[in-house]
């Protein structure tokens, strides 16, 4: 069995309530904990359910948090450090303990079972063969690509719900209806990024600049796809001199420009030469999520070409509620909460919202529009190749962004 100090950091990293309301039994040496809150105090918020609660909720959750590297002093007592691997896991669970200390003030039931996948494949396949797995109401993980593949095609015969809470690819999630992407996938953000454009800037010629290899063609034939405006490409095959795309740009409109790119050097080089334009020709600049990483890349390049980006996570900190659930974290955490953490703390709050609203039918009403802290969803189902029925749901929401005053502001 699990030894008694390795489940005093089980508790302690991940904030497991230990107070009376909170039953706590430990299954197995796989297994982390199961939290059982189905005795918990009368709800404090106004909520009333549209089919009466039988029975609490079942949820599953796979994290890597890789207790296995957890170093103890020489008696095995004393935690002398965390490894960097765990802190992923951690953060979400985070965010979920947050979540479940607001679904007890309002009287939501679940019994969680939390296994740490540690990123491993026969772990993974050995849980999803658990009793907890088998008999959950829904599975969140694990995260890792090759895990949710695995365990999406063991889960599909029964149809039971499974979430991927992070990884966005597509590749995973094919011919399952019950398997849910949290995050949108980059067709969505390009797909919503053309949308925009078609919004605001309707009727302007768009130009598209991309090098012609496998992955950027792909997300520029997105936007082609999407976009209504007339479309001029330029990569390196049409032209090697950075494209020449003076030869394109009006002085006399805003020029409509997309980097459909995730190239560091290449976004560098070409936003460089843009920004050198600026004072010829206005550029409203359209590029990828991940731009926010790019270390190299200059604020003031992408400012003064009023670039606009992707992303499916966002907070003001200057609103009461963020403010709020900041406060709350740091009185039970001694960090500050990431994306990770609103992450987790967002997905179990609306999945559970929904258990309460509709019981066991809660999935049948998945695609309902939910505004979150950080992050909204918006599940829609994704049919593939001409297929008559669902392959899987994807959270189509993004927020698109755009840089001004030295940060990054949402436009929608």
């Amino acid at each position: 069995m699990i030894k008694l100090f390795y489940l005093l950091f089980i508790f302690s990293s991940l904030g497991c309530s230990t107070t009376s309301k909170t039953t706590h039994v430990w299954p197995n040496d796989n297994q982390v904990f199961l939290v059982d809150t189905t005795n918990k105090i009368k709800p404090e918020i106004n909520f009333t359910p549209k089919t009466n609660d039988k029975r609490a909720m079942r949820v599953a959750l796979l994290l890597p948090f890789f207790t296995n590297e957890i170093n103890f002093d020489s008696i095995g007592i004393k935690i002398i450090s965390i490894g960097n691997s765990s802190n992923l896991a951690l953060e979400y669970m985070r965010g979920f303990q947050i979540a479940l200390d607001s679904l007890d003030r309002a009287g939501v039931q679940l019994n969680l079972t939390i296994f740490d996948s540690q990123k491993d494949t026969n772990r993974i396949i050995s849980f999803m063969n658990s009793t907890a797995v088998k008999n959950a109401d829904v599975v969140i993980g694990p995260i890792n690509n090759v895990g949710l593949a695995i365990s999406s095609k063991l889960i599909a015969p029964k149809k039971q719900v499974i979430f991927s809470p992070l990884s966005s690819s597509q590749s995973i999630a094919s011919a399952n209806p019950s398997f849910v992407l949290a995050n949108a996938g980059l067709k969505a953000h390009c797909e919503q990024l053309a949308l925009f454009i078609n919004t605001k800037y309707p009727n302007k010629k768009v130009i598209i600049l991309y090098r012609h290899n496998k992955g950027e063609s792909e997300y520029a034939n997105y936007f082609k796809s999407a976009l209504k405006s007339k479309v001029i490409e330029l990569t390196e095959k049409s032209d090697s001199n950075l494209f020449k795309i003076t030869d394109y740009l009006t002085s006399i409109d805003n020029n409509i420009v997309i980097i459909p790119s995730f190239d560091e050097e290449f976004v560098n080089s070409i936003s460089k030469k843009l920004f050198e334009l600026t004072d010829y020709y206005k550029i409203t600049l359209f590029g990828m999520p991940t731009w926010t990483e790019m270390e190299t890349l200059q604020l003031n390049y992408l400012q003064k070409l009023n670039t606009h980006i992707t992303t499916t996570f966002y907070t003001d900190d200057t609103l009461k509620r963020n403010i709020q659930f900041k406060n709350e974290y740091t009185n039970k955490y001694p960090s500050r909460p990431n994306e990770y953490t609103y992450q987790g703390y967002n997905l179990i709050l609306s999945i559970a919202h929904l258990w309460k609203q509709y019981g066991d039918k809660w999935f049948e009403h998945i695609q309902q529009p939910i505004k979150g802290l950080g992050i909204d969803y918006d599940f829609q189902a994704v049919i593939l190749n001409g297929n008559l029925s669902t392959d899987f749901i994807e959270n189509k929401h993004v927020f698109i962004l755009s840089y001004k005053n030295n940060k990054l502001i949402k436009e929608k």
